[in-house]
């Protein structure tokens, strides 16, 4: 595991080197003590012990929650220059969570379509990547649902092949994550295609968002389809090489992922992300990155169709 980690973590300052991804140093510094590699960037909230008295005995004893994470997805997670600290959304809202429950949120890079798989295995107790919540996905895991976000597609500078809509993928060739929203989204995009008779979405599935992205940027692919928020990050990174030409074809719910068998720490995890949102400190991370359109209260469970 550990050499698989080194290698994704080079692949990825790679990418971001050739492509912009990662976020300036002075931007988003990385703290002296974040928990589990991560960033904090929120004033420290306070443990409330009625919320940490409800998780399991398990995670009681070890002060750890184990977080299965693809970290290649800005600005939700993605290495800072270091290849070791975790920069994002996520990791800054997994600090948060800690600071309330009173335990340490571990990330561990995985590939997005062993994620479930290794939830149900119990090598991890949670997952916080940017996973949509979907129905189907809903039979082994529970959504604590905390961002709403679209599907489109991004493609290089100047729109070479003129692509406004998704049925102009058709007979495109679009990368994707393996096993991810966009990966999903394609496939029903090439049903749409076919159903209209016209070619199918020549489909690149790769195993991270990061090797998606570059395979645009060296025009192997004509398109990448992902969530919108990951795609503006690029732009927004690279505004030479990309651009998002298409508005999102709906908006989904995402979700920290858990499995169903651990009913207590969803509803522990459920309870201090209210509390995080209370605080006004939800709010603050969806400003520092740029997440404003992407808000979602309540903290919902399973509210994925």
């Amino acid at each position: 595991m550990q050499l698989r980690h080194l290698a994704f973590a080079g692949t990825i300052a790679v990418v971001a080197l050739a492509s912009g991804c990662a976020a300036p140093a002075a931007d988003n510094p990385a703290p002296a003590g974040a928990s589990g590699g991560a960033s904090a960037s929120v004033a420290a909230l306070p443990k409330d012990e009625a919320i940490a008295a409800t998780l399991p005995a398990t995670v009681k004893s070890s002060g750890t929650i184990r977080v299965a994470s693809g970290i290649s997805f800005p600005p939700m997670e993605f290495y800072g220059a270091d290849n070791q600290t975790v920069l994002g959304f996520d990791p800054d809202l997994a600090a948060a969570l800690g600071q309330v429950l009173g335990v340490k949120f571990d990330f561990q890079n995985t590939n997005f379509d062993g994620i479930i798989g290794g939830l149900d295995a119990g090598r991890y107790d949670l997952s916080l990547t940017s996973m949509i919540d979907k129905k189907s996905r809903q039979a082994t895991v529970d959504f604590v649902d905390y961002l709403s976000s679209g599907v489109t597609f991004m493609v290089a500078k100047g729109n070479p092949k003129g692509l406004k809509d998704k049925m102009d993928l058709c007979g495109k060739s679009a990368a994707v994550e393996k096993s991810s929203t966009g990966d999903l989204s394609v496939d029903d995009i090439t049903k749409e295609c076919t159903a209209a008779g016209k070619p199918a979405v020549t489909k690149l599935p790769f195993p991270d968002q990061a090797s998606a992205v570059q395979a645009l940027q060296s025009g192997r692919a004509d398109s990448v389809v992902a969530l919108d928020l990951t795609l503006a990050y690029n732009v927004k990174q690279a505004p030479n090489a990309f651009e998002v030409p298409a508005k999102p074809f709906g908006t989904l719910p995402v979700g920290i992922v858990v499995p169903k068998k651990s009913p207590e720490l969803r509803d522990a995890v459920q309870a201090a992300l209210k509390k995080i949102q209370d605080s006004g400190a939800y709010d603050t991370l969806l400003a520092k990155w740029n997440l404003q359109d992407q808000a979602l209260k309540g903290a919902p469970l399973n509210t994925g169709q």
